[in-house]
């Protein structure tokens, strides 16, 4: 089953609203790099999973969506697209 890049982002969004919800309930709070390091490091841990299929978007290009679309999910913006 390939996933499609809206699918994609839609995950990361979820997966970046999660991570926020459980570092509310933690008490942890990190700064703007921290949050870029956890989206680029979901955003090719999504990228390795899809390798299983082929794609017809470049990883670079998916892996940029999904590492924006999990920033957005954590901070909180309504719109994962």
């Amino acid at each position: 089953m390939q996933e499609t890049l809206e699918q994609l982002q839609q995950e990361a969004y979820i997966k970046g609203q999660q991570l926020k919800q459980w570092h509310l309930q933690q008490h942890r709070v990190i700064d703007s790099v921290a949050l870029a390091v956890l989206a680029s490091d979901f955003a090719q841990l999504s990228i390795f999973k899809s390798y299983q299929y082929p794609h017809p978007t470049e990883a670079h290009e998916r892996a940029g969506l999904c590492a924006r679309a999990f920033q957005e999910g954590y901070i909180g913006q309504d719109d994962p697209q």
